[in-house]
Order: structure tokens, then C-alpha cells, then sequence
């Protein structure tokens, strides 16, 4: 007789194992798939130098990516994730820590996307200003569940920004402010919010016979003129609230506080007995003096009044010194 009971067995129909095999392919393939996914994209964010971070609803990190973790807080990333900003007390004082977390919050009230220029004090204790660039992030309900962020380092455009400002507002030749920058501040400092307790003055400054001595001696001495007097005129004014000015030509401008008139024109004289002491008498015996200086010095009482007035006046007390036989200084006080 035949026996009727096989034997068990763990093989199953080639159908059926085939079906197993080809499973087991397919979810390798996912799995290399995803991994080489997951490499692709960490080793993206590590390569990108720019600080990059994804925060959940709780301002808790989720990821970030080398430049945050070096650049930023000077720490490991792994030191960083599951953390929130009020949990790095040694990397980010308590009270910047709440203005951004404050900022985080404002972008999940409103979602969708927020920039902002901020100074951070980096890692290596310097100070940088960076672009922020932020995005709240969603699920497939549409409910928001964290933002990533992007931080842009930005001082080296601010820096050149700035250079690139103070250029347009110098005198390329003697290093002063230009009459751009003389048009922009005169009618600013003239507000009556500017007020001081100090005396504010205001002179126009004109070097005497440098046609003559240009003609004389050619452009590049009458460039040198314009250089040392443009340095007399500066070493005379050193404080902050002080601007001095090539308003054109050989004609200087220049603003400064003094406690009374006295002041003032000690100070004027002193520009102008310095100018006559450098240059002295001229190579050319046929003139008497080639370089000194005229001057026009208001004294401003009263900030009242408009600044195209007040530089006329300036002017027409310049235009006297001229007239009444050059190296020296007509004076008002309005």
C-alpha cells in the first residue's frame, strides 16, 4: 500500500517562492533606495556652507546641518538635536534665545514664509549679519508641523555696501566728505531737534591765488595743496559731531560745535595760521603770498534759519575776507 501522508515540508509552489523572491528584491531596492536617498540629502545639507536647521512647532531642532552646528553654536549637531534654543545656555544667552523663538512663533501664527536681517555672534566670537530665510513646513492634512530655515551670511555685502557708500560720499583727492554728503547732513544738523547746549558754527574756506599757483606750478602741486589742506583742516577737527567738506574746486566747508563765539574763531585762526606757516612765501617773486586761506565763519545761535540761507551768508562774509586783501576771516553771529 501506498503510504498517503507525505512527509511535512517548509518548500512551498515555485509560484509561491517566486512571489516571496521577487518581495524580498523589491524591498532591498527600496531600502538602497531610500539610504542612498537619505546620504544624497545629508551630505547635501553638510556640503551647503550656509547655516540650515528644521525646527518643530515646539522649537525643538530636528535636523540641522554642519554649518549650523560649527558656525553658529560651536557645538556638535548631535548636542543640538531634540534641543530647543532655551536648552543651549552656554551657546546662546537666555534673551536672544526668546527673540527668536518669538520670531519662530510669529511664523507659525502666520504661516508661510518670513525673512529678517539679524547680527549673530557666531561660534568663533565674531559678529555676522545674516538673511534669514524661513518656511513653515506641512503635512499631508495641512497642518503645520515645524519650519526649516536658511541663514545667508551677509557682512561681506554689507561691508562692500558700505565701502562702496562712504566712497560716493568722499572726495576722491584730499579724503574729505563731498557736497553730497554737505547737502545731505547741513539741513539735518540744522534741525531744531539737533540743538546743543554747544555753540554750532559753520565756515566756508577758500585758498587764496591757487589759479595762480595751479597755473604756476601745474595741477599736480595744486593737488598737493588741496591734499595739506584738506590734513590742517581735519587735524583741527577731531570729534565725532565735526564734518568737514570739499564742497568744490578749492573751496572746503566745515561744522562744529564750540562752547562759545571766543572758540570758534580761535579755532578758524588756528586753521588759517597753519596753512600760512606751511606755505609760507612763494617760490614766485612776483607774488606776495600764493597759499593761504579766506574764510567765512558763522556763528548759529539761532538753527531757524534755512540752509540756503545760511550759506549765502557764509559766502558773502567769504567774499569780504577776499575783498578786504585775502588770509583772513570775516565773522556772524546769527
Amino acid at each position: 500500500m501506498k503510504n498517503l501522508f507525505k512527509q511535512p515540508t517548509d518548500r512551498l509552489p515555485n509560484s509561491e517562492n517566486n512571489a516571496f523572491s521577487e518581495f524580498d528584491s523589491e524591498f532591498d531596492t527600496i531600502k538602497r533606495q531610500f539610504f542612498e536617498s537619505s546620504q544624497f540629502l545629508k551630505i547635501l545639507l553638510d556640503t551647503i556652507p550656509s547655516p540650515i536647521f528644521y525646527k518643530d512647532t515646539n522649537g525643538v531642532y530636528q535636523n540641522c546641518n554642519d554649518a549650523f552646528a560649527d558656525m553658529i553654536l560651536g557645538i556638535h549637531k548631535e548636542k543640538i538635536i531634540n534641543k530647543s534654543l532655551l536648552d543651549l545656555p552656554d551657546e546662546i544667552p537666555r534673551e536672544l534665545a526668546e527673540i527668536y523663538m518669538q520670531a519662530d512663533q510669529k511664523l507659525f501664527d502666520n504661516p508661510g514664509k518670513q525673512e529678517y536681517k539679524a547680527i549673530v555672534s557666531c561660534a568663533d566670537g565674531k559678529q555676522r549679519t545674516f538673511m534669514f530665510y524661513k518656511s513653515t513646513v506641512e503635512n499631508e492634512a495641512g497642518v503645520v508641523i515645524g519650519l526649516v530655515g536658511i541663514m545667508l551670511d551677509i557682512s561681506q555685502l554689507e561691508e562692500k555696501h558700505q565701502h562702496l557708500e562712504l566712497l560716493s560720499l568722499t572726495d576722491a583727492l584730499t579724503g574729505l566728505f563731498n557736497r553730497r554728503k554737505f547737502d545731505s547732513v547741513f539741513p539735518q544738523i540744522l534741525l531744531p531737534s539737533q540743538n546743543k547746549q554747544t555753540l554750532l558754527n559753520f565756515a566756508i574756506i577758500d585758498i587764496d591765488n591757487f589759479k595762480a599757483y595751479n597755473d604756476q606750478y601745474g595741477h599736480d602741486q595744486g593737488d598737493l595743496v588741496l591734499k595739506a589742506t584738506a590734513k590742517i583742516i581735519q587735524t583741527h577737527l577731531k570729534r565725532s559731531s565735526d564734518y568737514a567738506f570739499r564742497l568744490g574746486g578749492e573751496e572746503f566747508g566745515i561744522l562744529f560745535y564750540s562752547n562759545n563765539e571766543t572758540d570758534a574763531l580761535r579755532l578758524a585762526h588756528q586753521i588759517r595760521e597753519d596753512i600760512e606757516q606751511l606755505y609760507g612765501k612763494t617760490h614766485n617773486p612776483g607774488l606776495a603770498t600764493v597759499i593761504t586761506i579766506s574764510m567765512g565763519l558763522l556763528s548759529l545761535v539761532s538753527h531757524n534759519n534755512e540752509p540756503e540761507y545760511i550759506y549765502r551768508e557764509a559766502d558773502k562774509l567769504l567774499y569780504q575776507a577776499k575783498s578786504a586783501g585775502k588770509n583772513t576771516i570775516f565773522r556772524k553771529i546769527l
